[in-house]
């Protein structure tokens, strides 16, 4: 996974900017699209998935496994790099 870089995530239509104890975040807008682009049956409530300034991706609150965390980072990633 290409992961965005800092420029790209501060311009992203995608990502909102919030800071939690002090971390800056990038928050998925509507990470249900996401999950619906990667046709994956689960309720996005309680979803919150966000990058780091150095791209690095995280998710929690799914109950699902690692693979589908790195998956939607991935897809997210790609949408955030092409603007």
């Amino acid at each position: 996974m290409t992961q965005p870089t800092h420029d790209q995530l501060e311009a992203s239509q995608h990502t909102e900017k919030r800071t939690v104890g002090g971390e800056l975040r990038y928050y998925l807008k509507d990470a249900a699209s996401h999950l619906k682009k990667l046709n994956e049956p689960f309720d996005p409530d309680g979803l919150e998935a966000w990058f780091t300034p150095d791209g690095t991706f995280h998710a929690q609150g799914l109950n699902a496994n690692a693979g589908l965390y790195a998956t939607m980072g991935a897809a997210a990633g790609a949408a955030i790099a092409a603007g």
